[in-house]
């Protein structure tokens, strides 16, 4: 499967004459369905079940051939509109991405002549607003020519893309419990790491700096899948970085990002080798900071407001306070709370009650919204 970069209009940059059906007054959605099949890359579908990544290389050549043939318009068959009752503006229209399933190579192209031909008669209908969906959600005044209902749907520059579309193999961090990254319970051997990186990051591995950011991304996961199979689930936070960086708000200052972070090869593989270890190392860190604190009774409000205040000032001076280091704080006292016995559904109503907006990105929070903060949770827990 080829992996080359295509370069396409941008989607939210078309203008009303790029999409205009008055420009296209040969176009027959009931040939669409044999152009697509007639298109090169439409004899190199990827199997069903290639990783996400790897099929929207595909989608990206079917796209450009389609551009080819009909123009930048066809660019828009990813794409729909649907009325949202939106918080702040009530009902405006938003886009939102068109998913398109690998399946069998038949039902696949169908499914993309579909889509096609959606759009098409969506730029139809934003002709005249025949349906008269989008004349209340027009701007007052634009000074533009334009169709309304092409203005109405340009305004609010809000899309939205379903979130399952880029599902991982590995979860955030922060969504691991303690008992997936407990250090007591899995044996580590920092010695052995050296060994197991030379095996995942090589000089032929390694995608190049200016390599397609799907590339990067599948390499990053191929090197936590290495690593988990080896270690454990626990083992995925090596990527939690200081900052913004790969997964943003974490412990770990040894790993950056792709751009920052790989450099030579033997370079790349040192870095990758002291994330996991510094990683390992603030797990056993917090294992260690539990156990000075735990077990605590829900009716002992000192010794919880201790213990929060300690959690929250270990983990802001371990991120630095930098970008949503407080993902980080909640993940750890989350963690704490698992460790002393308490529910998952209580601990998450715990928190939003005790931080809830709180922390800020680049923020060290004061003494006193700290002691706010643990005297909050100390509290929720006497009273759960």
């Amino acid at each position: 499967m080829s992996t080359d970069r295509v370069h396409l209009p941008t989607f939210r940059l078309l203008t009303w004459p790029d999409v205009d059906p008055a420009t296209r007054p040969g176009f027959d959605p009931a040939g669409v369905a044999e152009l697509v099949r007639s298109l090169p890359p439409a004899a190199e579908i990827p199997p069903a079940g290639t990783d996400w990544r790897l099929a929207d290389f595909w989608l990206d050549r079917m796209t450009a051939a389609l551009v080819e043939r009909l123009g930048a318009w066809a660019v828009g068959w990813q794409h729909t509109v649907v009325m949202e009752d939106y918080p702040g503006r009530g009902v405006i229209p938003i886009w939102w991405n068109i998913e398109l399933p690998i399946t069998t190579p038949a039902e696949t192209l169908h499914r993309l002549a579909e889509a096609l031909v959606a759009w098409h008669e969506l730029t139809v209908e934003l002709a005249t607003d025949a349906r008269g969906r989008f004349a209340a959600s027009t701007p007052a005044t634009t000074g533009s020519s334009d169709p309304v209902a092409w203005q109405a749907v340009k305004a609010p520059g809000i899309s939205r893309t379903d979130p399952a579309h880029f599902d991982r193999r590995f979860p955030h961090p922060s969504m691991l419990s303690w008992a997936d990254v407990d250090p007591r319970k899995r044996n580590f051997d920092p010695a052995s790491v050296a060994a197991v990186t030379a095996e995942l990051v090589t000089a032929g591995n390694i995608p190049a700096q200016g390599a397609d950011w799907r590339l990067r991304d599948l390499w990053l996961e191929s090197v936590s899948i290495g690593f988990t199979e080896r270690y454990g689930l626990w083992a995925a936070g090596w990527r939690w970085s200081v900052g913004e960086g790969d997964l943003d708000g974490g412990p770990v200052a040894s790993w950056c990002c792709f751009s920052h972070s790989v450099t030579t090869p033997e370079q790349t593989a040192a870095a990758v080798c002291a994330a996991l270890i510094e990683w390992r190392d603030w797990l056993e860190d917090l294992a260690d900071r539990f156990d000075q604190f735990l077990p605590l009774a829900a009716g002992e409000l000192d010794g919880w407001e201790r213990a929060v205040a300690h959690l929250v000032t270990a983990v802001g001076d371990r991120t630095q306070y930098e970008s949503a280091w407080y993902d980080c704080c909640t993940t750890v006292l989350s963690w704490f709370l698992e460790a002393a016995g308490i529910a998952p559904d209580e601990r998450e109503q715990l928190l939003e009650h005790a931080i809830g907006g709180r922390f800020a990105s680049w923020t060290e929070p004061d003494q006193e919204l700290i002691a706010s903060v643990a005297e909050r949770l100390a509290g929720q827990v006497a009273d759960a």
